[in-house]
């Protein structure tokens, strides 16, 4: 047998660096998508990091003025209590429809106006009652920024006034559905495939012509 038989080189190994012996295991199991495409994907995952950034922060330096206008306080303290909305929110991007009971889509703009005016006075009302223990024991257990790196105490956070919080994450939800549009979802149109039969179409119905006779039916009779 000689050096350049091919079963030769599959048994000894020679063939490892030739560029036309045939793909093996750990060549289909490592084999993926271009580099291109990888390229591609990464920046397009880096956009969409770079604007969900941009979003969460213009929502937070917001909700920040919007509470410092009422007279409420804000921190990081109060990330817990806006998790359940936050989650709603992301399961209503999933199904593409707005996950709440049917009675809330049936109200008019009106009707979602006063009734989100009832839940922010109830959460300016309730607010405050868990905001100060919460804002304590962050303080208490040095939660933010130290020497060592961010710090969040999340048991202290949660324990402070849990049923207060509980309380104020389900008014911030309850807001949440009142105010998200009605959406609507798109019906696909429902387009045949290719080289299915016409359906058959009845023709117009026109009222029929009397035939002219040959002969009129007054004339004259000949003999």
């Amino acid at each position: 047998m000689s050096t350049n038989d091919p079963r030769r080189q599959l048994r000894t190994g020679r063939d490892r660096g030739r560029v036309d012996r045939p793909p093996g295991w750990a060549d289909s199991l490592f084999a993926g998508r271009s580099r291109a495409d990888k390229e591609a994907e990464q920046d397009a995952m880096l956009k969409v990091m770079i604007v969900l950034g941009g979003v969460v922060v213009l929502l937070l330096v917001g909700l920040h003025a919007l509470f410092t206008t009422v007279g409420l306080q804000l921190g990081w303290w109060s990330v817990p209590a806006f998790a359940p909305l936050l989650l709603w929110l992301f399961a209503c991007a999933a199904c593409n429809r707005v996950l709440r009971p049917v009675e809330l889509d049936d109200l008019r703009w009106r009707h979602r106006l006063a009734g989100a005016g009832m839940w922010a006075v109830t959460l300016w009302v309730a607010w405050p009652l868990w905001a100060g223990p919460t804002a304590g024991a962050w303080r208490a257990a040095h939660g933010g920024l130290g020497p060592l790196g961010p710090r969040y105490p999340l048991g202290a956070v949660l324990g402070a006034s849990p049923v207060a919080m509980g309380v104020v994450a389900f008014i911030l939800l309850a807001l949440g559905m009142v105010l998200a549009p009605r959406i609507r979802p798109r019906e696909p149109k429902h387009t045949p495939p290719p080289g299915d039969p016409e359906p058959l179409r009845s023709p117009l119905a026109t009222p029929r012509r009397p035939d002219n006779p040959r002969w009129p039916p007054n004339g004259p009779r000949w003999p």
